[in-house]
């Protein structure tokens, strides 16, 4: 178990929208049809990523153990 990569994904995960808030306000936009998905495509990537840092800090494999 690594402690301080299931902290660090629940931080992620606690403040992706408040990054992705972030970015759009200086100017990060991403628009289809005239509306802006950029703060909900940026929080969703964070997401996976906070939740994957989480389960492989949980699983930690280690390699050359056997």
């Amino acid at each position: 178990m690594k402690p301080f990569q299931i902290i660090g994904g629940i931080v992620l995960f606690a403040m992706s929208s408040f990054v992705a808030d972030i970015a759009v306000t200086y100017g990060f936009s991403m628009t289809f049809g005239g509306t802006d998905y950029a703060a909900t495509i940026i929080s969703k990537v964070l997401d996976v990523l906070a939740g994957s840092l989480i389960v492989w800090g949980i699983l930690d494999f280690k390699r050359g153990r056997r």
